[in-house]
């Protein structure tokens, strides 16, 4: 069985708690920007950029229900 680590609310830093939003948020950023300005390939790859968003909101509720 293994062991999970937990950190308690007095060892997390802002940047542990904001780190996955804000990258998040950049990415969906840089995917919507490059989808409105550009075509073709960037609207391919802006659309896997904003789906990571989705990606990672299910990876996380997954994980949590284990």
């Amino acid at each position: 069985m293994t062991r999970h680590h937990h950190a308690n609310r007095k060892d997390l830093s802002l940047w542990a708690v904001f780190r996955a939003p804000i990258m998040l948020f950049v990415l969906s950023l840089i995917g919507l920007v490059g989808a409105l300005l550009e075509d073709g390939t960037w609207d391919a790859i802006g659309s896997a950029l904003l789906a990571s968003t989705v990606v990672a909101t299910i990876w996380a509720l997954v994980r949590s229900r284990r």
